[in-house]
């Protein structure tokens, strides 16, 4: 009897031991979907991740990608939606969000093989108009990244910059106005907003190098406030704010809503300008948004943006006419010229009238970037503003201080923190570019699109990376009085030593020349590709597995004397024959693609190894995670001849 009891409690004992880690997660879930439910993205990250490191599954990675996205850590947005998107159990949203976070990370030739692998899995899953902007915007990005605008300059505005967001910079009557989230100077520090986990937008003004907080109050501090525009004919600011509902807007909407943007505008000489403001005729705070107000210089015109009903999708951009007793009129969509099925946001007009604004919805390079509106005779057509202008991030609030010259904003690589200012000049005088190649040392042949990296000395975040042509060669644009350290990287060479100069006294227009040797790996060295994907039990290589195919053809490409053998491999799950059968096919079609595109297939021997040679520990019968599993599929190549040297 005593022996039962001893095994009751045992048994009883490891139920619990699995049921409270189970129902850990059941609770962090519910809480964290709570979080996630309504915006509070920043707090569900944290409870999603302690929820996964309980239980990895699909839903908790879902909503920890689709989180980090909402907040703009496109990188690690990239992490999860990598997973998600080479998991055998992969849905369509998952392949096209992944494929749009790698062209916020740049990476647009691995973007572009996503949207193709949504094509090819489900015909009809996204429109084939989608579908060709999506490709076009991929190429376009790769031309305007290797053939930099020269005439533009960009520059961040460190002085007024802080660990989180500065946006909608314009001028007002006594300094440079723009939007914050900032701790310094927050009315209400302790007062978090959910969606970023800082503090509410308030307005600041910078005044040559310092910056201070508008004295003007919305609310009880749990409202944003900003960003403004002016008109100093009418001696008017008008400016977007959010503000909790009445207790009538309560009752009228219902239990569950969403508080809407509206704009307010008040007069110049107000003390405060939160006191007493005018609301904007378009204000439905319970129905839409209204926001990203932009005066004319007459004042006679507002532009603002909006999802009221009616327009093209997402946010459309707006205009009124002030009438003769000073009250706006009925509000016009600017049409599809602008407007798209996605967002068009921060519209602007520069001295020669030119319209300018942001937009996710036409040819770009991820994110939002800012167009002109180009016309001629009754067509108009969006002109995107090209690198280094535009981003693979978020370029918005364009603003001009004077002819060709202003301030927008962008959340690029390499700033303070969030969204930054950034100073711009459509018109630089002195232009200083970069030109070089890549090349095998040994053969001296070109290597085509080796990754090139160009970093300013210090500012490793704000490097530019390009892919050098099928000839080798690369561009660059360069800031006068700039070190600069270059690299190059391709499957098959050895790590290149970073490459140093500098545009130090350079005071006129010139061209530099920089060539890059790299080393190729010799006869047994062993490269590993890990990015080489095929779907659940096929052999069929997918479009990003063809990327990584395509740089072991520029290695041979460059060594013409050069033979490999190319090996599959598999973690250790299933069977040894099925698995030995699998990798073989996987590595002959891997072969068959490199002869596609044009080489010998005497240069290469394909081998497949099943589970034969681990990379670690997760042999037949060992627990292991997806992850850990997922190091042992892999591909490898090794030297076997080089005309040097036979294995």
């Amino acid at each position: 009897m005593k022996f039962f009891n001893n095994t009751v409690t045992l048994v009883f004992g490891l139920c619990l031991v699995t049921i409270l880690p189970l129902q850990a997660q059941y609770s962090l879930l519910k809480s964290a979907d709570r979080e996630f439910d309504t915006f509070n993205f920043v707090k569900a990250i944290e409870l999603y991740q302690r929820a996964y490191d309980v239980k990895a599954d699909i839903k908790t990675a879902e909503r920890l990608a689709a989180s980090y996205y909402h907040i703009r850590n496109y990188r690690e947005a990239e992490t999860w939606y990598a997973r998600l998107a080479n998991h055998d159990e992969a849905k369509i949203d998952h392949i096209l969000q992944y494929g749009h976070v790698l062209r916020n990370n740049s990476k647009f030739r691995e973007a572009k093989a996503q949207y193709q692998r949504v094509a090819l899995k489900a015909e009809g899953a996204i429109s084939r108009e989608e579908l060709a902007m999506l490709y076009a915007s991929c190429d376009s990005a790769v031309v305007w990244l290797e053939n930099p605008i020269k005439a533009v300059e960009v520059k961040n505005q460190k002085k007024w910059n802080s660990a989180q967001a500065e946006f909608g910079a314009t001028k007002g009557p006594d300094g440079l106005y723009f939007a914050s989230d900032r701790f310094d100077g927050a009315a209400q520090p302790d007062v978090i907003y959910g969606w970023t986990g800082n503090p509410y937008l308030s307005m600041y003004v910078a005044k040559e190098e310092a910056v201070h907080k508008v004295d003007a109050k919305w609310g009880d501090g749990a409202n944003h406030f900003g960003p403004a525009t002016f008109s100093k004919p009418k001696n008017e600011v008008y400016f977007a704010v959010t503000r909790n509902l009445t207790r009538e807007e309560k009752r009228k909407a219902g239990k569950d809503v969403t508080v809407n943007i509206e704009i307010f505008s008040n007069s110049l000489d107000a003390t405060d300008w939160g006191r007493d403001a005018t609301p904007f005729r378009y204000n439905n705070i319970t129905e839409w948004s209204v926001g990203d107000p932009f005066l004319t210089a007459s004042g006679d015109t507002l532009y603002f943006t909006s999802d009221m009903s009616g327009g093209k999708g997402g946010t459309d951009i707006y205009y009124v006419v002030r009438q003769g007793d000073g009250a706006w009129g009925d509000a016009v969509n600017l049409g599809a010229a602008v407007n798209t099925p996605d967002d068009e946001r921060f519209p602007a007009i520069d001295d020669q009238g030119d319209f300018y604004f942001s937009s996710d919805g036409h040819l770009g390079m991820g994110g939002l970037d800012v167009y002109r509106l180009s016309k001629s005779g009754t067509q108009a057509k969006a002109i995107n503003l090209g690198f280094p202008f535009n981003s693979p991030y978020d370029d918005f609030s364009i603003r001009f201080d004077k002819e060709l010259e202003g301030y927008v904003a962008s959340n690029r690589s390499g700033g303070a923190g969030a969204d930054d200012i950034y100073w711009f000049n459509l018109n630089k005088v002195v232009q200083i570019d970069l030109e070089g190649g890549v090349y095998n040392e040994k053969t001296k042949l070109p290597v085509s699109g080796a990754k090139v990296t160009l970093t300013p000395e210090g500012d490793e975040l704000n490097a530019v990376v390009i892919n050098a042509g099928t000839d080798g060669k690369f561009t660059f644009n360069l800031a006068e009085n700039m070190d600069y350290t270059i690299t190059a990287e391709q499957t098959g060479f050895r790590e290149f030593t970073p490459l140093a100069f500098s545009t130090a006294a350079i005071d006129s227009s010139t061209t530099l020349q920089k060539d890059v040797y790299l080393s190729p790996v010799e006869v047994k060295e062993v490269v590993v590709l890990r990015n080489i994907y095929f779907d659940f039990d096929k052999a069929d290589i997918r479009p990003d597995a063809a990327l990584e195919l395509d740089k072991i053809a520029a290695f041979l490409n460059s060594d013409p004397s050069v033979r490999i053998e190319l090996s599959a491999h598999a973690d250790s799950r299933g069977t040894a024959a099925y698995n030995m059968k699998l990798t073989q096919r996987r590595a002959d079609s891997s072969v068959a693609y490199l002869v596609s595109k044009g080489i010998a297939a005497d240069r290469l021997v394909a081998k497949g190894y099943g589970f034969t040679k681990l990379a670690n520990h997760c042999a037949k019968g060992v627990e292991c995670t997806e992850e850990e599993h997922q190091w042992n599929r892999r591909v490898e190549f090794f030297v076997i001849e080089n005309g040097d040297a036979k294995d």
